[in-house]
């Protein structure tokens, strides 16, 4: 009788699993924008219960059927005041939008400029000294995170033609880094995060998660290191997140709305973004 008990049981949480993971699903809307693109990339939605967060995992491949490279891109934005991702997204056509660096908190409100250093196909558009470590990413999609000490022209010089200031890296070559590294900019307490991730195999992969009550409590670097080792990625590194969290598939916005009260998007200075084939 016993055994039947533990049998049941076992039954009902294996059912309600599945049912939590098909409700996630569900909440990822479907798109006909980049149906032809759709074999590139993969979507899903996941529940962190130690966390107590929901958290999206966006894989890219890092080529298509026919071997070409499903390039990774950087944009600044086209307007002084920034845009919402989806509005970028909209504008570009893109097939994946994300939002990228953090503003700079010395200019005017109507103004946002993006933190650091912006490298765009070899050109240096941006060179402001930062605490922060720079995201390079290589003419073949490799990424690499660079300490604030690197200037931009040895980043080019190094092979990375596009770059962008982010947080810290999470994780090198499949180790977890220092925890001091953790202490910078409050990444101890638990936040809505945008990270972006890499494979061994250089398919790339971008975790955004939920907090602030919107999606759960959000994650500390400890929680993002601990999902994303469980992946075994090689490489991560954190964006800007907060309320400028920002994932978009086609046109479509799939993370939470934060600002005032879950209503209103976060204009943004960059994007990072993939557009179809």
């Amino acid at each position: 009788m016993e055994r039947v008990k533990n049998k049941y049981f076992a039954l009902l949480c294996a059912a309600l699993l599945v049912s939590i993971c098909s409700q996630a699903q569900d909440d990822i809307p479907k798109t006909g924008r980049t149906s032809d693109f759709s074999e590139n990339y993969n979507v899903s939605k996941h529940f962190d219960k130690e966390s107590n967060t929901y958290y999206y995992l966006t894989r890219i491949k890092h080529k298509d059927k026919q071997g070409k490279l499903i390039k990774l891109r950087l944009a600044l934005s086209n307007k002084p005041e920034g845009e919402a991702v989806r509005a970028f997204a909209v504008r570009m056509n893109t097939a994946l939008a994300f939002n990228a660096s953090m503003g700079r908190t010395d200019l005017p409100p109507n103004v946002r400029q993006p933190k650091g250093i912006q490298i765009i196909d070899g050109v240096i558009k941006q060179e402001l000294k930062t605490g922060y470590y720079t995201l390079g990413i290589k003419d073949d999609n490799e990424l690499k995170a660079y300490p604030s000490s690197v200037k931009a022209v040895d980043i080019i010089k190094d092979g990375s033609t596009t770059a962008l200031t982010g947080f810290i890296p999470l994780i090198e070559n499949h180790e977890s880094v220092s925890e001091e590294l953790f202490k910078i900019a409050g990444h101890l307490q638990k936040h809505p995060r945008q990270v972006i991730a890499q494979f061994d195999n250089k398919d790339i992969l971008m975790l955004s998660c939920g907090g602030r009550g919107f999606d759960g409590d959000g994650m500390t670097a400890f929680d993002l290191t601990r999902i994303l080792k469980a992946l075994d990625v090689r490489f991560a590194l954190n964006l800007d997140g907060g309320g400028s969290v920002s994932t978009v598939i086609g046109d479509k916005l799939i993370t939470k709305k934060i600002d005032e009260k879950g209503t209103k998007e976060r204009l943004r200075p960059n994007f990072l973004y993939v557009m179809p084939n």
